[in-house]
């Protein structure tokens, strides 16, 4: 009979090439600097967008939700403009 927890056992686990902490290591600050930055701008960028959604549909405050989603689509246009820059170089 069959027995499908042996092909488990016989299998061996792949060891992993290299640990997080040399990929670290390796990789460019440029690289590191641009991640953080897109990263950092693209969560700052949907907050604005959507807080700013948020009191111009609910509230009418369109005052302050109009400057936030507008500084919210900046950000997320700088954000893109860091991941093309990143990839052309």
């Amino acid at each position: 009979m069959f027995d499908p927890l042996s092909v488990i056992e016989e299998e061996s686990p792949a060891e992993p090439s290299t640990d997080l902490g040399d990929s670290m290591q390796r990789a460019d600050a440029a690289t590191f600097w641009a991640f953080l930055a897109a990263a950092l701008l693209a969560q700052a960028g949907l907050f604005a967008v959507s807080i700013g959604l948020m009191f111009g549909g609910f509230r009418g405050r369109w005052m302050l939700g109009g400057p936030l989603v507008g500084g919210g689509l900046v950000a997320l246009a700088l954000t893109v403009g860091i991941v093309r820059w990143h990839r052309r170089r």
